[in-house]
C-alpha cells in the first residue's frame, strides 16, 4: 500500500539535498551533505532519510529528483540514485527543474523576511513580494552560469517570466538589469559574487518535493526509461575539437 510520502533529491550543485515530502508539502525530514563528487553520499542520503519516516522504497507515494542544469556529474549520480529507488518498486518518477525549485526558495524565503517584518510592524505590507522576480542563478562551470527569472504564481507555484539561458558570469550584471525587482541567490551568483544576491540555500529537496506535488496532481510523472537530466549545455566529450 502506498503512503502519502515523497522521497525528493536534488545534486545539481556541491550539496546533495535529500528530504521526505507529504501530500501537503511539509516535511517529514531533511538532510544534506556537501562533497565535490556525490556517488558515495546520495545514495546513504537517501537510506537515512526513509530510515527516518520508517519507510520502504516500494511504500513511497513517489521520488522526485532535480533534473538540473547544474553539475554534469552530480546531476547523473542524484537521477541514478532516483531512477534505482523507482525502477524496482515501481514507484511514480517525477523530474522538477532545478532552477524552478530554486526560485521557489528565493521566493519562500522572501516571504519568510516579510512575515518576520510584519510580525515587528502591524503595518508592514503583507504583499512584500508582489512584484519580485526570483533569479536563481546556478554555477555552469567553465565561467557561466545557467539563469531564469520567475515570479509567484498562484496555482504553478512558480512561472517563468524571463527565459533560462546560459551566459557568462561577467554579463550577468547587465542581464539583471532588465530585470524587473530582481532577486538573485545560488552557488553560480556566490561563485562570481553577483552584486545583490541574497543567501538562499537551494535548490532545496523541499522544493523539488512541492513541485513534483503539482505533477502529480495532472498525472505528469517521468518516463524512467527516456528521462535525462538538463545539462544546459553538451558534455565536454561530445563537443568536436576545432583544428585537425
Amino acid at each position: 500500500m502506498r503512503s502519502d510520502l515523497l522521497l525528493c533529491l536534488d545534486t545539481s550543485t556541491p550539496t546533495a539535498r535529500v528530504a521526505i515530502v507529504d501530500r501537503g508539502g511539509d516535511v517529514r525530514f531533511a538532510v544534506e551533505a556537501t562533497a565535490e563528487r556525490h556517488s558515495s553520499q546520495v545514495l546513504p542520503l537517501c537510506v537515512e532519510a526513509l530510515r527516518a519516516v520508517d519507510i520502504a522504497p516500494s511504500a513511497l507515494a513517489a521520488v522526485a529528483c532535480g533534473g538540473g542544469p547544474g553539475s554534469f556529474t552530480g546531476l547523473r549520480v542524484g537521477m541514478a540514485v532516483a531512477k534505482g529507488l523507482a525502477l524496482p518498486t515501481r514507484v511514480p518518477f517525477h523530474v522538477v527543474s532545478s532552477l524552478e525549485a530554486l526560485a521557489l526558495d528565493i521566493l519562500a524565503a522572501g516571504q519568510s523576511d516579510a512575515d518576520a517584518d510584519a510580525d515587528a510592524d502591524a503595518d508592514a505590507d503583507a504583499d512584500a513580494d508582489a512584484g519580485v522576480t526570483a533569479v536563481p542563478c546556478l554555477d555552469a562551470g567553465k565561467g557561466e552560469v545557467h539563469v531564469a527569472g520567475f515570479v509567484a504564481d498562484p496555482a504553478a507555484l512558480v512561472r517563468e517570466t524571463v527565459g533560462a539561458c546560459r551566459l557568462p558570469a561577467a554579463d550577468i550584471a547587465a542581464w539583471l538589469a532588465e530585470v524587473p525587482s530582481a532577486r538573485v541567490a545560488g552557488n553560480g551568483a556566490e561563485r562570481h559574487v553577483v552584486p545583490g544576491r541574497v543567501a538562499v540555500a537551494g535548490p532545496s529537496a523541499a522544493s523539488i518535493g512541492r513541485l513534483a506535488l503539482l505533477q502529480m496532481a495532472r498525472g505528469a510523472a517521468a518516463d524512467l526509461a527516456s528521462a535525462v537530466p538538463l545539462y544546459g549545455r553538451p558534455p565536454d566529450i561530445t563537443v568536436k575539437r576545432k583544428g585537425p
